[in-house]
């Protein structure tokens, strides 16, 4: 359900791009504002920096908007695509902070075979670059990048800046430290208050699910079964559930009005993952009318005195960032302001939401998540905003098509990754996907196959990061095979461990 799937080629693309990518230490004391311009008649390109961090925080189109097919990103990398073999000239204005500088700042331009891209630094606001380099056609026709490296004297950037001091991140930071957990309120049972089969399907291997819950299965409006899985996730550390919502008057919105209650009841914080939405004053609506019923409910999860409401990638990405800051606008002007958290790991959402996220990380491989986890957290920081670090313990939707994506849980090590590299990157909050979300196999709940296992790594977990305990170091895996760089004779390519990554 959840999951964006990437073809491999799409990945291994990806990966050469953001493979040297430094992870952004989110405890940077400074950093320098700079306006990085990207000019380029190729049909893609995507730039990535050693030496220092850059972290994207806006972006805006300054010339061949109209391209077909264009797509622009940036966060701790660069990217601009466009349709195949299109030139049309695209200028690209991104303004960014730099961290963890160095001497020398690596500069690596991967692109198509056509055209050319070129790179220019520029101290923000102004018109005069300070440095520039340019990728011209192809140095390497065999490769799948087409890459370049440059390096620039990064003294000519800093010191024609003004370093930004922030501050250290502590836990009176907004919403200070939480653990929260991905909660589906999406089942039922014949025998249960639902009457009937909801998403437990009874003609599909086990019941469509990947593993089989230890308790059998449940109803999600049985109070008894809500109280439960409340207790599980209190003994491990979670504070709180982020509910999967489709709107007033669905099966989650009656399930959320029981599980609201018993979190009332067992001192528990709970709110709403919005799923999706058919325009923007359909998100106004429907939280209207949450906020209605639940906006005065002592368990309704809260920053500042304003509402949590996490947006899943779906309708986040539906809508323009004017959009959303007049849905947000709107909601405020009703009374009904909330504290909002995009799915995304965006630079220019946190010019509209209060909070960024990213529901799962597993697509990508490790190296590429804790760059983006640590630009994220650093962003959040300067931006005065939240972060929420993502943990998974595993993925599995191979059970129903064995093309379908699939991530070994490896006896608890894959899970104990994702919280050492959320650990590292500073985090406001940790987020886990997921407490139960069956169907794709990444539920933290006990089942028969893993027992107990994740919820007490939970526990031991969430205690540590609590504590303020540095987080172990994760070996390098770029390329996300399985074998660490320092021993992959090919950290770039995606091979196995059995050829020792070739």
């Amino acid at each position: 359900m959840r999951t964006p799937h990437i073809t491999l080629a799409a990945l291994f693309l990806l990966a050469l791009a953001l493979g040297a990518a430094v992870a952004v230490s989110a405890s940077t004391d400074e950093v320098y504002p700079v306006d990085i311009v990207v000019t380029t008649t190729s049909d893609w390109t995507d730039i990535g920096f050693t030496g220092a961090s850059i972290v994207v925080h806006d972006q805006q189109v300054l010339e061949g908007a109209g391209a077909a097919g264009l797509q622009v990103s940036g966060l701790s990398m660069l990217s601009i695509g466009k349709s195949v073999y299109d030139d049309t000239a695209v200028t690209v204005l991104f303004r960014a902070y730099l961290s963890d500088p160095s001497e020398w700042l690596g500069v690596r331009i991967a692109k198509g075979h056509i055209g050319e891209t070129t790179v220019a630094f520029r101290p923000p606001g102004e018109a005069e670059t300070v440095a520039e380099v340019t990728h011209v056609g192809v140095a390497d026709a065999a490769g799948p990048d087409n890459a370049r490296a440059f390096t620039v004297r990064i003294a000519r950037l800093t010191e024609r800046i003004a370093a930004l001091r922030l501050e250290t991140l502590t836990a009176d930071a907004p919403g200070g430290k939480r653990v929260l957990a991905f909660y589906y309120p999406w089942y039922g049972t014949p025998d249960g208050p639902s009457g009937e089969w909801v998403h437990w399907n009874p003609v599909r291997w086990h019941h469509d699910s990947a593993h089989d819950p230890a308790a059998g299965l449940y109803d999600a409006k049985d109070p008894e079964t809500i109280r439960r899985h409340i207790a599980e996730a209190k003994a491990a550390g979670i504070d709180g559930f982020i509910a999967s919502w489709w709107g007033p008057r669905t099966f989650e919105d009656e399930a959320f009005d029981v599980l609201i209650e018993v979190a009332e009841q067992e001192d528990f914080l709970v709110t709403i993952y919005y799923e999706d939405a058919a325009t923007p004053g359909e998100i106004v609506s429907d939280l209207a009318v949450f906020l209605s019923r639940h906006g005065d409910s002592p368990a309704l999860l809260r920053v500042d005195d304003l509402p949590v409401v996490f947006f899943y990638v779906r309708v986040t990405h539906k809508f323009t960032l004017a959009q959303w800051a007049d849905v947000l606008a709107e909601l405020e002007a009703r009374d009904r302001a909330v504290f909002a958290v995009a799915d995304g790991l965006r630079g220019d959402f946190l010019a509209v939401f209060d909070g960024i996220h990213t529901y799962n990380p597993v697509s990508l491989p490790l190296e590429m998540t804790a760059a983006q986890y640590g630009a994220g957290s650093l962003l959040a920081r300067v931006r005065g905003r939240l972060f929420a670090a993502t943990v998974v313990p595993g993925y599995d939707e191979a059970y129903k098509n064995p093309d379908n994506l699939y991530v070994d849980r490896e006896d608890g090590e894959t899970y104990r990754a994702y919280w050492a590299v959320a650990r590292a990157s500073e985090p406001h909050w940790v987020l886990i996907t997921s407490f139960n979300e069956w169907h794709e196999g990444s539920e933290i709940e006990p089942s028969i196959e893993f027992g107990t296992t994740y919820l007490d790594l939970t526990a031991e977990e969430a205690a540590a990061w609590k504590r303020g305990e540095p987080a172990p170091a994760v070996e390098p895996d770029r390329d996300g095979d399985g074998v660490p760089d320092a021993d992959d004779y090919c950290p770039d390519f995606p091979g196995n461990a059995v050829t020792n990554g070739c």
